[in-house]
């Protein structure tokens, strides 16, 4: 899937953070389908990790702060996305690069950006949008 500029919440950090998940996507499944190496995707997931912890923060800082009334639902949607790839790294490391590990982490990842970036955190946008102070 492509970035476009509808996808924009209108916070220009997060649109940025959201853009470089795209690109993780995209490349992701171009290197599974040349056949990438287990500490690839190891790395992989590494950073993914560090990418979740750092982006759901500063964005639950953003809802917070603008007493975003879906913060709950959000909360419980990042925690459940940690959660999930944290289920799948201990997969990876104990079972090595196996097609079920491979097959979560596209379908997962794809998943997020599809339900979450273009569900949940667009309704943000346009709730930031309409009620942002000015400055």
């Amino acid at each position: 899937m492509q970035w476009k500029d509808e996808f924009k919440i209108g916070i220009p950090i997060i649109d940025t953070q959201h853009r470089q998940l795209f690109l993780c996507d995209n490349e992701l499944s171009a290197a599974l389908s040349k056949g990438l190496r287990p500490a690839a995707i190891d790395k992989f997931l590494t950073q993914l990790g560090f990418y979740a912890t750092r982006h759901f923060t500063m964005e639950e800082q953003y809802m917070e702060q603008s007493s975003y009334p879906g913060l709950p639902e959000q909360l419980e949607a990042h925690h459940s996305f940690k959660q999930r790839f944290a289920e799948i790294q201990e997969e990876f490391i104990q079972k090595g690069l196996s097609p079920s590990v491979v097959h979560a982490i596209q379908n997962e990842l794809s998943a997020w950006i599809k339900n979450h970036v273009l569900g949940l955190d667009l309704a943000f946008g346009a709730y930031y949008q309409k009620n942002k102070k000015s400055e």
